[in-house]
């Protein structure tokens, strides 16, 4: 037996796995994506109908930007099938129609048109009709048609009060019990026809599915009824069964999808060379920051976001946290650092920016520097423990006189293999710097 769903377009539409469950369903939790992912987001199974936030209307939506992401679904209620008998398990009963109970004929009980009757089996209301189960291929009943020429007849038809406002779904299948002319039903509820019509198909034993949502509005009850807009004699003889009106829930759930932000930079500053013995520290940091705790590691198995190097060479920190793995680097090259330092012997403080302040003159950067200048009387009239900063002859703000005066400098000179030497130099200067 084939089962097959023609449902109109028109109209909510109904999968065929869709069944009567709970209205509750979710989303899952809120997202944080990395930069550039994207989530599947899954919809409910087994709904009448779905929708999400951009008008979609499948069961699956690819998130890819930030925002909230939301989703309507409506199902049957569950166990609140409104039709009674709609599968015919209790015979003739619980509905109208304007056929006649089939009383016999040459071909069997349902032998003349406008005939009807309720069997497990066609065959055994029609010689001439194959033998055909109802829809569910089980041995439950159905109801059987040899097809009237009479314009407009009710095939079925029952009266069901409902709520106002809620939709309800009306459901049958329909089987050609004749591959001759078959059946085109007309669904309609309190008169108005809802649906498009359902064509049999015109191989017999072949179950199609009507499905069409209805929206009750201010009315009390509903008048279901269905009828055979076909009316060729020859022929047009067919089975209806599981007619089913069931109300519908509708659940809206939601979900907030965000996104980190693109990696960022891994800045590693240090100085750019390192004398032998010296120790060079470097700082790792991220540009712009990240939201969330990073774990630094260097390429020297250290961690954190500052290593002290002993060494000259090629220095990397890798940064790792949700959404991150990014390396920067700083190389820092070697250098002797060897220093010179030669005093002047003259200095003209006359304000013309030229030779206006005494410095040593230094080549590289001896540590340890002291530089003490005294007058005549042995007075010390200026001190200095930064080799960049001199005398820019004043005493205590005062141009001083000009002449002689003598200074002493100390300070630590770095040989080739990084050891460090003392030094001591003293001399005398003259101060020429009146205008």
């Amino acid at each position: 037996m084939i089962l097959r769903s023609a449902l109109p377009l028109a109209l909510f539409l109904l999968p065929l796995l869709a069944r009567p469950q709970s209205c509750a369903f979710s989303l899952g939790p809120d997202r944080t994506l990395c930069d550039g992912a994207n989530v599947l987001l899954a919809g409910p199974s087994g709904s009448v109908s779905i929708a999400w936030q951009n008008g979609w209307q499948v069961q699956y939506l690819t998130a890819d930007t930030p925002g909230t992401y939301w989703c309507t679904a409506t199902f049957p209620v569950p166990g609140q099938d409104l039709v009674v008998n709609g599968a015919f398990s209790n015979g003739n009963t619980g509905f109208t129609t304007d056929l006649a109970i089939g009383t016999g004929g040459t071909w069997g009980p349902i032998s003349l048109e406008g005939t009807y009757g309720i069997s497990t089996d066609i065959s055994l209301l029609h010689s001439n009709f194959p033998s055909c189960g109802d829809h569910t291929g089980g041995n439950g009943q159905m109801l059987v048609v040899n097809g009237s020429a009479t314009p407009n007849a009710d095939i079925w038809c029952q009266t069901i009060a409902v709520q106002p406002n809620p939709p309800y779904a009306f459901s049958a299948w329909l089987m050609s019990a004749s591959p001759e002319s078959p059946a085109i039903l007309d669904f309609a509820v309190n008169g108005v026809s809802i649906g498009a019509p359902l064509l049999a198909s015109a191989t017999t034993c072949d179950w199609d599915e009507f499905y069409a949502v209805w929206n009750a509005g201010s009315s009390s009850s509903a008048t279901i009824c269905i009828t055979n807009q076909n009316l060729a004699q020859s022929g047009n003889d067919f089975a209806l069964d599981d007619i089913a009106f069931r109300p519908l829930c509708t659940h809206t759930d939601s979900v907030v999808i965000s996104f980190m932000p693109p990696e960022p930079e891994v800045v590693v500053t240090g100085p750019a060379t390192l004398c032998p013995g010296d120790l060079a520290v470097l700082q790792a940091s991220l540009v712009p920051p990240w939201p969330a705790p990073v774990d630094l590691i260097w390429n020297t198995g250290a961690g954190g976001n500052t290593y002290t190097a002993s060494t000259a060479g090629l220095f990397s920190v890798t940064a790792t946290a949700t959404c991150l793995d990014a390396t920067g680097s700083l190389f820092i090259a070697p250098d002797t650092c060897v220093s010179t330092l030669t005093m002047p012997n003259v200095f003209t403080p006359n304000g013309d920016g030229s030779n206006d302040v005494f410095l040593p003159l230094v080549v590289g950067q001896p540590t340890d520097f002291e530089m003490e200048i005294r007058n005549r009387w042995g007075q010390v009239v200026f001190r200095s423990t930064n080799v960049n900063t001199g005398w820019d002859g004043r005493i205590q703000g005062e141009r001083a006189a000009d002449g002689t005066y003598y200074y002493t400098v100390r300070y630590s000179d770095r040989l080739n293999d990084g050891r460090l030497k003392q030094q001591d130099k003293s001399g005398h200067l003259t101060l020429l710097g009146r205008p």
